[in-house]
């Protein structure tokens, strides 16, 4: 095994158990048997296939901060390996799958969902002017391509954020992170009795 790779292996440990350590906060007692109990923001995210494996673990974490539905990864490839860097201490707790992009999307819209594809192109309507609709399903495409035509085509309505400065785009993760709190927020307005699982956070969450 190589410096680097003892290294690396070395850090997860570490981090692992800050997790874990975290995970039996005193103010908390028996939260970790209850979690699975609680109640989840209807809204899922359904990923195309991203090249950044780094990604899906950010993707994953981010979605567990809300207590999201449901995560949907386009499957990689057998010469490629799921990578949870950035996030492997949602893997527990946040539920997700692999699964094609479009046929996730298609389960969706017969579950209820709308589906909101985010680009960026003209005629998307940018972020602040969205009528969010729960159940919602939020579309990530590509990092560098977007959106794939055929998941382009089963979105009900395509969302943008405007971007104010010289780069023309977003990471993916970044990006998600934008709209997912937008639609969040959304959802905490039409329901105010949704709580943060951690006592702290319910203390700071304060109204949208």
């Amino acid at each position: 095994m190589s410096p680097e790779t003892k290294a690396q292996r070395r850090a997860v440990e570490s981090t692992k158990e800050a997790v874990e350590a975290a995970g039996r906060a005193p103010e908390d007692p028996g939260l970790r048997d209850r979690f699975s109990l609680l109640p989840r923001a209807p809204i899922r995210i359904i990923c195309c296939p991203l090249d950044k494996r780094i990604n899906h673990g950010n993707i994953l974490r981010l979605a567990e901060c809300f207590r999201l539905e449901e995560v949907c990864f386009a499957p990689v490839g057998s010469d490629r390996e799921k990578d949870y860097s950035g996030g492997f201490a949602a893997v527990t707790w946040q539920p997700h799958r692999w699964v094609d992009t479009a046929q996730a999307v298609r389960e969706a819209k017969d579950a209820g969902f709308r589906a909101y594809g985010l680009v960026l192109c003209e005629g998307a309507l940018p972020l602040r002017a969205v009528k969010w609709r729960h159940p919602a399903a939020l579309v990530l495409g590509r990092e560098l391509e977007g959106l794939d035509k055929e998941v382009e085509e089963l979105c009900d309505e395509l969302v943008a954020v405007p971007l104010y400065g010289m780069v023309q785009s977003l990471n993916v993760a970044v990006s998600a992170a934008i709209v997912a709190e937008n639609c969040f927020t959304a959802f905490l307005r039409a329901t105010p009795g949704f709580e943060p699982a951690r006592v702290l956070s319910r203390g700071i969450a304060g109204t949208p």
